[in-house]
């Protein structure tokens, strides 16, 4: 699969001492050779395996492995601690597996999510200090980095939009791919867009935003149809829509836009989700507009097409309502303050 990026980060690095004491296997994140793993599992291996493994078909790996880490891209990265990966395994299974498994057929997840996840405690870097948000091969097999830095449970905006970004989004996006690998995305879909793929040169084809105005939801949906369509996916579920403001227009002369909301109102609320999100309206407003005069279409009018065809693809096709499960999974989003990952859910 496609490298995903976020703009560049300094890099601290913490060096650790060794000790030479002998080492609690069972806080040991170091791989084991296969006798010594049965021998020594841990409860968060056992935990792994019948939380996860067991019902969902997938195998979470967060010891140290050479063998599991893309070493060509990845060369200075650290394991994640025990606590850190049980606190990861369980919010990934608060927001995306038991969503998942509400709102899919039966036996979705086992066939047609990501079979394994890897675990790494810290981030990783381009020669050039790009920060890399993650690595998934062909939507099977996902790198997930800077483990150790994560918290579910921060009120941070800066944080919330990172985890939505670095980890949710990845996910949704990744998953959808087995789907469109399965079966075949509408060619009408691939249509509206055909013209304005770039390919690799997706990564500096752009000014600021201007791929909304040719229908794009983000710049890397640029780079080809697969990508448009796991995109627009993806971020349709994790973006706020305005329906969640909860300020309905009891006066219509509060209501300038017409939208049947209290401007006064909308307008503090946008301003607080702005802080830590995106709200799917008001990207579809930003793409109003056309890059190319003669387009058939403004941007917004292809981002509303879109997202109408992935509704009526995964309906269709899968038996799933995105709406459904959009509400879902923000539903658990605001409660995620709330929640204790750190416990073992036996």
């Amino acid at each position: 699969m496609n490298r995903l990026r976020l703009l560049p980060l300094l890099l601290a690095l913490t060096y650790i001492g060794c000790s030479k004491d002998t080492p609690d296997t069972s806080q040991s994140v170091v791989q084991l050779s296969s006798p010594e793993e049965v021998k020594n599992r841990t409860e968060l291996d056992r935990y792994i395996i019948e939380k996860f493994t067991q019902p969902y078909n997938v195998n979470i790996v967060y010891r140290f492995s050479e063998n599991n880490i893309s070493r060509n891209m990845f060369r200075y990265v650290a394991p994640p601690s025990a606590e850190k990966a049980l606190q990861m395994a369980n919010f990934l299974k608060y927001m995306y597996y038991e969503p998942y498994t509400m709102l899919t057929p039966k036996g979705f997840l086992q066939n047609y999510s990501p079979k394994e996840l890897v675990f790494i405690g810290s981030r990783a870097f381009s020669d050039v200090g790009t920060a890399y948000n993650g690595l998934a091969t062909n939507a099977v097999k996902i790198e997930m980095l800077g483990v150790n830095d994560i918290n579910p449970n921060t009120t941070d905006p800066t944080e919330i939009k990172n985890i939505d970004n670095r980890v949710l989004r990845l996910i949704y996006h990744e998953s959808s791919h087995l789907l469109e690998q399965v079966k075949i995305v509408p060619k009408e879909f691939e249509k509206l867009s055909i013209a304005d793929y770039k390919g690799g040169a997706w990564t500096r084809s752009w000014t600021g935003e201007t791929y909304l105005k040719s229908g794009f939801i983000s710049a890397y949906a640029s780079d080809n149809i697969h990508e448009d369509f796991v995109e627009t996916i993806a971020r349709y579920i994790i973006y706020y829509q305005k329906n969640q403001c909860g300020c309905p227009a009891a006066d219509t002369a509060h209501d300038t836009d017409g939208d049947g909301l209290d401007d006064t109102a909308y307008n503090t609320w946008k301003r607080s989700i702005l802080r830590k999100g995106y709200i799917w309206e008001e990207e579809l407003a930003k793409a109003d507009g056309k890059n190319n005069t003669s387009a058939t279409y403004t941007g917004k009018e292809i981002l509303l097409k879109k997202i109408t065809m992935v509704k009526n693809y995964l309906r269709g096709e899968w038996n799933i309502d995105l709406d459904a499960l959009r509400t879902e999974i923000h539903r658990r989003h605001a409660l995620l303050q709330t929640k204790d990952f750190t416990q073992y859910e036996w």
